[in-house]
């Protein structure tokens, strides 16, 4: 398990309930969060949990000139999701009748997402919008199906879900998404991303961001 575990980090994945369900209970017994741990830190990297202890990625112990590069990247595809992710968020609680935004572990069923798009004129609108938000949502099939399984698709790319029933069409949000919540607050604060944000600043040591998201 410790080599299933530690080559899924360093690929930059999530370890959560719902996308390794036995590495991620595997990962909350202490010998062993201690033993990927120690072996991170020899290879300049840190194990994080999200916010909610809901999964474990790594990250980086320390940016410097040979990191800039991949920090970069990291940054880039964070901007390139917040609109979009956001904009699904709202969807999915506006069809459910939610307050509160999707948690990880949370279900969505296809079914009744699709339902609504197609009955509803300002849902199907919510759901064109997604268009407009980069090639990867780019569709020749416009209806409310096709733009659906569209976004579904990318969602599931991104990484924000997972499918657990191919037969009832039933996903659920990975862990992520605490993840996602986590850059959104912390992109938020410039006390905090004073600095990590800007790809030409000097090499920190430590820094929030360092430590928490990348």
């Amino acid at each position: 398990m410790f080599d299933q575990v530690t080559i899924r980090l360093l690929e930059g994945k999530f370890i959560c309930e719902s996308t390794a369900p036995e590495a991620f209970r595997w990962l909350n017994s202490e010998e062993s969060r201690q033993d990927v741990a120690v072996y991170l830190d020899r290879i300049g990297r840190r194990l994080t949990k999200t916010p909610n202890g809901v999964a474990y990625y790594a990250t980086w112990k320390r940016v410097s000139s040979d990191e800039r590069s991949e920090v970069k990247r990291v940054f880039a595809n964070i901007k390139q999701m917040i609109r979009p992710v956001i904009h699904f968020i709202n969807l999915c609680m506006e069809v459910e009748k939610k307050d509160s935004s999707p948690a990880a572990g949370d279900r969505l069923d296809y079914a009744v997402l699709l339902k609504a798009v197609t009955e509803n004129p300002h849902l199907f609108e919510v759901l064109r919008e997604f268009a407009t938000m980069g090639k990867e949502f780019t569709v020749t099939d416009a209806s409310a199906k096709g733009m659906l399984d569209k976004v579904i698709k990318q969602m599931e790319s991104w990484g924000y879900l997972i499918l657990v029933n191919r037969e009832q069409e039933s996903y659920r949000f990975t862990g992520k998404i605490d993840y996602y919540y986590q850059v959104i607050e912390f992109l938020m604060d410039p006390a905090q991303n004073e600095g990590i944000t800007d790809p030409t600043a000097e090499d920190q040591e430590d820094a929030p961001g360092q430590r928490g998201l990348l």
